[in-house]
């Protein structure tokens, strides 16, 4: 997850984790949701 939000928004590791813990959670859902439909759309 840390790697994708690295590689594809420019977000370090470090900077996440000085986040409140709330908008870590966010992050990790829609970076989740993402991954999900990046990999639904090669399936197509």
């Amino acid at each position: 997850m840390l790697y994708h939000l690295w590689v594809r928004h420019h977000l370090r590791p470090g900077d996440f984790w000085r986040l409140p813990r709330g908008e870590r959670l966010l992050l990790l859902a829609f970076t989740q949701e993402e991954i999900e439909g990046m990999a639904g759309q090669s399936l197509k």
